[in-house]
């Protein structure tokens, strides 16, 4: 029985003799480290989750939850803010939107794409600005921030500098205009004739952004070709529309991209230089023609909710949204044709 015993005494020494030369070899010590190396990176992970995950959250709360609460609105009729009162009706509002004998929506439409119109104004001011300002002309880093100022103000105090400026009575256009000899002051933003273009007039004051942008391209052009060309006796002009304008192409399909997105998407200011929210009044169809098609989804679910209601109003942002969609669709397939990503 002792000589049993001996040999487990034994037995046990030499496999703990073993274990203490296997905890000594290389091995062993690459396995802890790459168990540490796991426990760290679960870590780093697990952190990295609880970071994101909140973001997520208020996508869920702020956005997806909104995204398909509008799908389902737009098939139902609600008049009120209480979604449990909601009726299906199924597609009955997209036949109203385009249906309707007043055809609201799609004058909103042409209120919108009129809108639109300031996109080739500011773009031209932009690169005209750009231009000039690449000339290595004195004070060029002030003259930048003037130029950006207007993107980084209030949209909503801004406008109401432009509705005093424009107004009737106090405006300081029409004091210019009185004093100048006018009989009479101009109702700018009261007359359908003159609002959409003090709108435009007023939205191209702000780009200054897309300045910004252009002479961050100009300064990446490729000086190699343009040398090239003046050595081959290209005129300047001609040097700009076949050199630096091609260069600076990806440039000018990004700000027309993103102004156009943003030209349709139209509201704030419009909804601040507008009289009453709503007037004035188209004279041959009684639509109001400050009402552009953001602007219109607005008034439908905020402002007249008992005659059109959250119905109709998430129909047409879905409508809008597909247009939306499909300009772009268009933007980018032209560009295929015109942008250059070669400098």
């Amino acid at each position: 029985m002792e000589e049993v015993v001996a040999a487990s005494d034994v037995i046990e020494y030499t496999d703990s003799k073993d274990n203490d030369i296997f905890a000594e070899t290389k091995l062993f010590k690459q396995d802890i480290a790459t168990a540490a190396r796991k426990r760290r990176k679960m870590q780093r992970n697990i952190i990295g989750w609880l970071f994101s995950v909140w973001p997520f959250v208020g996508w869920c709360i702020f956005g997806g939850i909104p995204f398909i609460l509008s799908i389902i609105l737009s098939l139902a009729e609600l008049h009120n803010f209480d979604i449990t009162n909601f009726q299906f009706i199924g597609f009955d509002n997209y036949k109203w939107i385009f249906t309707d004998q007043k055809g609201e929506f799609w004058f909103s439409m042409r209120q919108t794409l009129y809108y639109c119109l300031s996109l080739p104004i500011g773009i031209f001011l932009g690169l005209g600005t750009a231009v000039l300002l690449t000339r290595h002309v004195k004070l060029t880093k002030m003259f930048r921030t003037i130029l950006f100022i207007p993107n980084v103000c209030s949209v909503v105090g801004v406008s109401m500098m432009w509705k005093l400026v424009f107004h009737r009575q106090y405006g300081v256009v029409n004091a210019i205009l009185l004093a100048m000899g006018r009989e009479f002051p101009i109702d700018f933003l009261g007359d359908p004739d003159w609002f959409m273009p003090v709108v435009i007039f007023t939205t191209t004051w702000g780009a200054g952004a897309g300045s910004i942008l252009f002479q961050a391209a100009l300064e990446q052009v490729n000086q190699s070709l343009i040398e090239a060309a003046e050595i081959d006796g290209a005129s300047k002009t001609r040097i700009f529309f076949r050199i630096t304008l091609p260069a600076i192409s990806p440039t000018t399909f990004y700000v027309v991209t993103m102004n156009t997105i943003g030209a349709l998407q139209a509201m704030a200011n419009i909804q601040i230089l507008a009289s009453d929210g709503r007037n004035p009044l188209d004279p041959k169809t009684g639509n109001s023609i400050p009402l552009t098609a953001v602007y219109f989804i607005y008034w439908m679910a905020f402002n007249q909710p008992m005659i059109y209601g959250l119905g109709k109003a998430s129909a047409a942002a879905w409508v809008l949204t597909i247009i939306i969609v499909i300009i772009t669709r268009i933007n980018f397939k032209l560009g295929d044709y015109w942008v250059c990503y070669d400098n």
